[in-house]
């Protein structure tokens, strides 16, 4: 629900069933009528300790809690967008609380008059981890514990590529074969396939001894 202030015309987003609201512009209180909706909040399941847990030992400064608003339906933000990180980033649903000042600590963010509808609010909680070196936030989902805006690390992990799996399975497996049987195709058939198939059970531990050093 939207309200007019009628002293200086701003916009203002009604979020609590309380018969007044104070413009946080020109300080004016206005007498909220038929507001039906109600204020929530996401209980958290991180604390402080544990946001300081999920980084490397030294490299936060400090952290802080911030509750975003949303559509307590639909989980669509109804605030400004602060940071790009979260532009398409949906909350997970989490114990529902009825919004209490005195229960909440941190800071609240401002919902947009535009966005916020009838159904009133959720607020969701967000620790922002201040980096040590860089003094650059990380938003940490408070529920959930996902750092947003971080992609999965695949550095540790080789890549697959069929056509060069291919050309090894080949090298390491036919090719050992092959040239003992050509080499020594003055022996017999069967000497020359045996000799052929213990290189090539013998090649693919080398091939990989010869791969891991190449990447050292």
């Amino acid at each position: 629900m939207k309200l007019q202030c009628k002293q200086c015309g701003a916009l203002l987003a009604v979020t609590s069933p309380d018969a007044y609201i104070s413009c946080p512009y020109c300080g004016a209180r206005a007498v909220v009528d038929g507001y039906s909706g109600s204020s929530f909040f996401h209980r958290p399941a991180l604390e402080e300790k544990d946001v300081f847990r999920l980084f490397d030992p030294g490299s936060v400064a400090s952290v802080s809690l911030y509750w975003f608003p949303y559509d307590p339906d639909t989980l669509a933000r109804v605030f400004t967008q602060p940071y790009a990180e979260m532009e398409n980033y949906s909350p997970p649903s989490a114990d529902r609380r009825i919004w209490d000042e005195s229960e909440v600590e941190g800071t609240t963010v401002p919902v947009d008059p535009e966005l916020v509808g009838d159904a009133g609010v959720i607020y969701h909680p967000f620790w922002v981890a201040i980096s040590s070196s860089t003094a650059q936030g990380t938003m940490v989902d408070g529920v959930s514990g996902s750092k947003l805006g971080e992609s999965p690390d695949y550095s540790g992990e080789a890549s697959f590529s069929p056509l060069q799996e291919a050309l090894s399975a080949f090298l390491t497996g036919v090719a050992p074969a092959l040239l003992v049987f050509f080499l020594l195709k003055g022996l017999s058939v069967f000497l020359a396939s045996v000799l052929g198939m213990v290189s090539a059970f013998l090649a693919p531990g080398l091939w990989r001894k010869l791969r891991g050093a190449g990447h050292e």
